[in-house]
């Protein structure tokens, strides 16, 4: 009967958007690994920030994805400073910091640059104004991938 059908369909479209919901619920999950190694901070102490960027228009803003505090005592293995970070899959760059001072907040001149000592992920470089998210760039996959960070003050 016409009820019959309705009612299957019915069930059939149920059915659907639950294997949907959970398929989109299962990507969204999907974790990478990635350490952080940071030389230059060996003799040391205090924390470095990390702040972790997925967009040009976040770049180097306030609107992070991740704004990790790392203890330079408790993280130093030798020469380096070594975190690890989860994240889902997907597209990032990264600001490293050492907060010289212990305030929490990165020092900058009068122009904008930074007074403390600073890295970007795949050591990207300013040219005639900030770095670009281009420039600092990576992808996060299933793998997981090791960013080694030279920090230096500018």
């Amino acid at each position: 009967t016409m009820m019959t059908r309705l009612m299957r369909a019915a069930c059939v479209l149920q059915f659907l958007v639950l294997v949907l919901s959970f398929q989109s619920a299962q990507a969204e999950e999907l974790t990478g690994i990635f350490m952080v190694e940071i030389s230059g901070l060996k003799d040391s102490s205090g924390d470095v920030y990390i702040a972790v960027y997925d967009s040009d228009s976040t770049w180097l803003s306030d609107e992070m994805v991740l704004n990790q505090k790392v203890d330079i005592a408790d993280a130093l293995d030798g020469d380096l400073v070594r975190t690890e970070l989860l994240l889902p899959l997907g597209d990032y760059a990264l600001s490293v910091f050492y907060d010289q001072d212990g305030d929490g907040e990165l020092k900058t001149n009068f122009i904008g640059m930074p007074k403390e000592p600073i890295a970007l992920s795949n050591n990207a470089v300013a040219k005639f104004g900030p770095p670009k998210y281009s420039d600092a760039v990576f992808s996060l996959g299933a793998q997981p991938i090791i960013q080694s960070l030279s920090i230096k003050a500018l």
